[in-house]
C-alpha cells in the first residue's frame, strides 16, 4: 500500500527512480571497482598449487627433453595410460624409442585442456599429442569456487570454456544451464573474493606444495590412493553386478549434438598438427559414456580420415577391456585393465603411424 501511494506521487516518485539510479550506479561502479582489482592481482599472482595438476605440469616442463609423446586428458588418462607399457606395445608392434609422459589430470575440463596444450606445444622434444576427450564445464555452483576453478575462469578462457559447452552433446536446456553456472564461476572470479580473502586472511601456516610421485611418468593405478569418495565409488560398483551389463546396453546410442562434439576434437587436433606435431584423439574405455565418446569418436574417424583415432570404448572391437573383474568402478579400469589397454594403445599408435591400422570408423586411422 505504501508503494502505491509513493508510486501514484510524482514528487515521491521521482526521488525513488532516484535512488533506483543512484544505487544502480553505485553497483555498476563497485562492480568495476571489484574486477578491476581481481585482474590486478590476477596478473600479479602465481598460478595456484593444484592437486596433480600442478606437480605434473612442472614435472614436464623440468623434462622437456625427456618425453617425445604425450597422453593429454582426464582421470581416463591418469588412471589407465601406462607409458612403459605404451613404449612396449609400441615396440613389439614395430615402433621403438617411445617414450611416453602420461599428463592426466583428473577433472580435466575443456579450456583446462586448451591451457595445458599450449604448455606441451611449446616443448620442441614433443612430437606427438595424443588428446583425450575431455569432461564439460562444471555443473554444480560449488566447482566454479574452488580455487583451481577461479584460475581457469580468466577472460582468458572464455572462449574456450563457451566453445566446451556449446559442443558438448547434451539437451540445449542443459547447456544453457551450465552456461549459467560458467557465468556465474566467471563473476564470482571477477568479484575478487576469493583473492580478497586470501589477502586479507593469510594461513598461519601455508599448505606444504602438492607432489606427485612420478615414477611411472605420471601414471597411477585407480585405488592406490584411496579416499573416502575413490571407496564409495569401489563399493557401488562392487555391489551392483547388474549395473555393468546396463551400462554396456549404451554402447551403440547416439547422444544428441555429436556432430558439434566432434568438430571441437577436430579443431584441437588441427591445433596440433598445425604446431608440427603429430595429433591423434584417445577415446578411453568409460562405461558411463558408451554412448557418447564411443560415438564421437567414430565421427571423427569418418569425418576427418586423416587423423588417427584411437577409439578404445567399443566393446565390439576390444571386448576384452569390458570384462568386469579389470574396472575398478563405472567409469575407470582397475591396474590389470591399464595394463591391457596401454599395451593396446603403444600397438595402435604404431599402426596409425605406420599405416597399418584398419582405418575410418574401426579405431585407428
Amino acid at each position: 500500500m505504501i508503494l502505491l501511494d509513493t508510486l501514484s506521487d510524482p514528487a515521491a516518485r521521482r526521488t525513488l527512480i532516484g535512488h533506483v539510479r543512484l544505487i544502480g550506479l553505485f553497483a555498476l561502479v563497485f562492480a568495476v571497482v571489484c574486477a578491476t582489482l581481481s585482474l590486478a592481482l590476477r596478473s600479479v599472482s602465481p598460478a595456484p598449487d593444484m592437486l596433480v595438476l600442478t606437480p605434473k605440469l612442472e614435472h614436464f616442463q623440468a623434462n622437456t627433453d625427456k618425453y617425445d609423446t604425450v597422453f593429454l586428458g582426464t582421470s581416463r588418462t591418469f588412471y589407465h595410460i601406462i607409458p612403459d607399457l605404451v613404449e612396449d606395445g609400441a615396440a613389439d608392434a614395430g615402433c621403438p624409442g617411445l617414450s611416453v609422459y602420461n599428463f592426466g589430470v583428473f577433472g580435466l575440463t575443456g579450456a583446462e585442456q586448451d591451457w595445458l596444450l599450449d604448455a606441451v606445444l611449446e616443448a620442441d622434444g614433443v612430437r606427438q599429442v595424443i588428446l583425450e576427450d575431455p569432461l564439460p564445464q562444471p555443473r554444480e555452483f560449488a566447482e566454479t569456487m574452488t580455487e583451481r576453478a577461479r584460475y581457469f575462469s580468466a577472460p582468458a578462457g572464455y572462449d574456450a570454456a563457451i566453445d566446451s559447452v556449446s559442443s558438448y552433446p547434451e539437451s540445449v536446456p542443459k547447456r544453457i544451464f551450465r552456461s549459467g553456472i560458467f557465468a556465474f564461476g566467471a563473476a564470482y572470479d571477477l568479484s575478487g573474493v576469493g583473492r580478497g580473502s586470501a589477502l586479507a586472511f593469510p594461513e598461519a601456516q601455508p599448505p606444504a606444495p602438492h607432489t606427485f610421485d612420478m615414477s611411472e611418468d605420471g601414471f597411477e593405478a585407480l585405488g592406490d590412493k584411496m579416499t573416502d569418495g575413490i571407496q564409495a565409488r569401489r563399493d557401488e560398483f562392487l555391489s551392483n553386478p547388474d549395473g555393468f551389463t546396463e551400462a554396456l546396453d549404451l554402447y551403440g546410442r547416439t547422444s544428441p549434438n555429436i556432430d558439434a562434439r566432434a568438430a571441437y576434437m577436430i579443431g584441437k587436433l588441427r591445433k596440433v598438427e598445425a604446431a608440427g606435431k603429430t595429433a591423434a584423439l584417445y577415446i578411453s574405455p568409460d562405461l558411463l559414456e558408451l554412448d557418447r565418446t564411443a560415438q564421437v569418436g567414430k565421427r571423427v574417424a569418418e569425418t576427418a580420415p586423416g587423423l588417427s583415432v584411437l577409439n578404445f570404448n567399443r566393446p565390439d572391437a576390444y571386448p576384452d577391456l569390458f570384462e568386469r573383474d579389470v574396472w575398478y568402478d563405472f567409469s575407470h579400469l582397475s591396474r590389470s585393465g591399464a595394463e591391457r589397454l596401454s599395451r593396446k594403445a603403444g600397438a595402435e599408435l604404431c599402426r596409425a603411424q605406420t599405416g597399418t591400422g584398419e582405418g575410418g570408423v574401426n579405431a585407428i586411422r
